[in-house]
């Protein structure tokens, strides 16, 4: 990697000088810091290797080898030796709930599988909370995806179960992040009564026979009234989920946060000017997007805030819930039966067509990235649907996003109808940890032929879509913000349930690109990030091994050395 000649421009962003080809001698002293003796894996396809870059004002300069960096080097420069470890592009998380995670993280009672292996020890957990709460305060569980399949009872709570714990808190429990259930007084609480099977912003009520809520409760987050003190959601964006995120390599992420809380992360990008992970925003309100105002300009971020970290991007909607839940909106429908299952047993659907495409029209009359959640096969043709009407009328004219596309199944029409929205701005988020979660569960509720067409990242890749991979942390699956996991699971796919359809493997460079370029295009910010590249910000994640070079079944192994944003050093693994 010596070899190959150094790439040098202007400072493209910080500086806005023109764009040129300088010589060694022009840069010298144009570094604030120099990072040498490295192995860099570029992710740009016109230099892939170097051992060395430089550094000012955030951005990157030069890319080439050590002698050239350190040629530009002066007594101000800092200059840093990797002692030949690996380097990649910094880390973007696609899709993620940084306030949730950390809200969740630290405040929830853990029944959390396999380490609450049953529904027995989850209430003992839920009784031990209770002991230390006032009467009145409310207790939030968190359970992770599908714990109906997994806990030993092979199902959830019910709600006599938490009343019988909880006779004096009103309980939620969440079973992912889009099924709950609530104990009685949780129901009153919520002025939950006989009869009523939606909620204000858009949560479905499970009924019995007789029209007697249940206590489960769909996709019904914005309507519980569940939120971190504001002390607490500053605390958060000024410092805590970079705390969190940089120890796992990450440098960027696309933070999708309530609606309720932006005016707290707008202050937040005038106290804390460049905090140690990027932020990409995008806004939710209720789950079918309908209480998003229609001028969005009041989520921009002021207009002294650096866009280079603090941006506010798009809006999200959810078309149905999530399959793991039993909650994915689908065609036919899931295996067996469970008591949580919404009525007709094909899961839920939370946005008709008619009111996705108005989303998406909200979003292009705003000329902001469209965000559409689709677990089940229904509900991604709505989708589709929604996108293809929309680049119909104006094509090139926004981006438009499928959160989760082809996770749980994928059919050959829906490919195809994705590979042509590709070519007007399409982009798809995927979360390849769940192979190693939720495959099981995926045949238990489904059945082997439609689970079998689930987590084709390969054949994804093959048509050209770009897939963006992410953690989807919301503090239900603590574990789930490790990517280098994420990457073992794409290289060598083995699931929750063995080797699961093998032909589906990717490259271990491509699931770099998964993590890097990939999801820095699907952000609209490729021009920025993604990749090593005079003229992009200097992000960079700093390996403890050769991600490159160690075997398939080793690369879980790998943490982050050290996380690198804007070419200052904001992690360093002790």
């Amino acid at each position: 990697m010596e070899g190959h000649k150094m790439t040098l421009t202007r400072n493209l962003l910080a500086q806005g000088f023109a764009l040129g080809l300088l010589s060694t001698s022009a840069l010298a002293g144009q570094a604030d810091v120099a990072f040498v003796n490295g192995r860099f894996w570029t992710v740009n396809p016109a230099q892939s290797e170097a051992a060395a870059v430089a550094v000012k004002n955030g951005v990157f300069v030069a890319v080439g080898t050590t002698a050239e960096i350190t040629a530009l080097a002066d007594a101000t420069t800092k200059v840093i030796d990797l002692h030949g470890q690996r380097v990649l592009p910094g880390l973007i998380d696609a899709h993620t709930h940084p306030l949730e995670t950390l809200w969740m993280k630290s405040d929830w009672v853990d029944a959390r599988y396999p380490e609450t292996p049953s529904v027995a020890v989850a209430l003992t957990n839920i009784a031990t909370r209770v002991g230390t709460s006032a009467p009145g305060d409310w207790i939030f569980v968190a359970c992770v995806s599908a714990s109906e399949n997994k806990f030993a009872e092979k199902r959830l709570p019910t709600r006599a179960e938490l009343d019988e714990v909880a006779p004096g808190n009103p309980v939620i429990l969440a079973n992912g992040a889009h099924m709950a259930v609530v104990n009685s007084k949780a129901l009153e609480a919520l002025g939950i009564t006989k009869g009523m099977t939606r909620l204000p912003k858009g949560g479905g009520v499970l009924t019995d026979a007789d029209g007697n809520p249940t206590g489960v409760i769909t996709d019904g987050f914005a309507d519980i009234p569940s939120a971190p003190k504001p002390a607490e959601v500053i605390a958060y964006y000024g410092q805590g989920i970079a705390q969190f995120w940089n120890q796992y390599g990450f440098t960027s992420m696309l933070a999708i946060t309530p609606h309720q809380v932006v005016p707290a992360l707008q202050a937040v990008s005038q106290s804390v000017k460049q905090p140690n992970i990027r932020y990409t925003v995008s806004v939710w309100g209720a789950p079918d997007g309908k209480d998003l105002p229609d001028d969005l300009s009041a989520f921009d971020m002021p207009k002294d805030a650096d866009p280079n970290y603090y941006r506010f991007a798009g809006i999200k909607a959810w078309v149905d819930g999530e399959n793991d839940a039993r909650t994915g909106y689908m065609y036919d429908p899931y295996e067996g039966h469970f008591d949580i299952d919404p009525a007709g047993g094909r899961g839920t659907l939370v946005t008709p067509q008619v009111e996705a495409n108005a989303f998406v029209d909200l979003a292009r009359r705003n000329n902001r990235l469209a965000m559409l959640h689709c677990s089940g096969d229904a509900a991604t043709d709505i989708c589709l649907t929604a996108y293809e009407r929309d680049a119909a009328a104006t094509p090139h004219a926004n981006m438009r996003r499928i959160e989760h596309f082809g996770m749980f199944q994928l059919s050959d029409a829906q490919l195809q109808r994705a590979q042509a929205l590709k070519k007007t701005g399409l982009y798809i988020s995927v979360q390849p940890i769940w192979l190693t979660e939720l495959v099981k569960a995926d045949f238990e509720n489904m059945g082997a032929e439609r689970a079998s067409t689930g987590y084709k990242f390969e054949t994804m890749i093959k048509a050209g879509l770009e897939p963006a991979a992410s953690t989807d942390m919301t503090g239900l699956y603590l574990g789930n913000i490790d990517p280098f996991k994420a990457m073992q699971a794409l290289v060598t796919r083995q699931s929750d349930m063995g080797l699961f359809e093998p032909e589906e493997a990717v490259s271990v460079q491509d699931a770099i690109r998964m993590w890097t370029v990939w999801p820095a295009k699907s952000l609209g910010e490729a021009e920025h990030r993604g990749s090593i590249e005079v003229g992009k910000l200097a992000d960079m994640t700093v390996l403890t091994q050769d991600i490159l070079s160690v075997p398939g079944d080793k690369i879980a192994e790998t943490q982050a050395a050290e996380t690198i944003v804007g070419g200052r050093v904001v992690y360093t693994r002790p």
